[in-house]
């Protein structure tokens, strides 16, 4: 009797193994391939199993309907020409002596490197840490825009003294004077 109920046990446990672990609404709602592609191998007598063959070939084969078009951005990827690339550099290579944003990026360098406390310059990051990009405001002894993307962040060297920094945090009205004497950062958080 033993025998016989582990063997019932065994083949139960076998069958349901081989079971699909999706149901019919999942794969409604799904696109993924292995998941139709599994309900369909598993469940070849369902009713809706045809629809779902549809399903599974459309999905490989990325046809949508329009209105799942309309609302999957398409990026598209330009090759990149070779000789284009070298023309622009070698003309800021020319303009200025080297690229500007390599030119930023080594006095970035240079002035964090640098140990001498007298140095007339002040390193200013902001953070932005709202959904909105940002253009931030430095008037001062020098007027000065930085553009900060949506959850991310800039910075600029400029001279050190008094400055009032104004932007608009996603519509949310930021002003604040600093006496710049030192590196800083400012992180702007998203409005409540």
């Amino acid at each position: 009797m033993k025998k016989i109920l582990y063997l019932f046990v065994f083949f139960i446990s076998i069958w349901s193994c081989a079971q699909s672990k999706y149901t019919a609404a999942q794969v409604e709602k799904s696109a993924d391939p292995q998941v139709i592609a599994n309900f369909i191998k598993y469940n070849p007598n369902h009713p809706k199993t045809p629809e779902f063959k549809r399903k599974l070939f459309a999905v490989i084969n990325n046809d949508k309907s329009p209105a799942q078009k309309a609302s999957v951005a398409k990026p598209t990827v330009k090759p990149v020409s070779t000789s284009k690339l070298k023309n622009d550099i070698n003309r800021d290579v020319a303009k200025n002596g080297t690229n500007a944003k390599h030119k930023r990026t080594e006095d970035l360098l240079n002035h964090l490197f640098n140990t001498d406390t007298s140095s007339r310059t002040a390193y200013v990051q902001i953070v932005n840490r709202s959904k909105c990009n940002l253009i931030v405001k430095i008037s001062g002894k020098r007027f000065y825009n930085l553009d900060v993307p949506a959850n991310n962040q800039n910075f600029i060297l400029l001279d050190k003294g008094s400055y009032t920094v104004t932007t608009s945090v996603c519509d949310a009205k930021y002003s604040s004077t600093k006496n710049i004497s030192k590196d800083i950062v400012i992180t702007l958080n998203a409005p409540k």
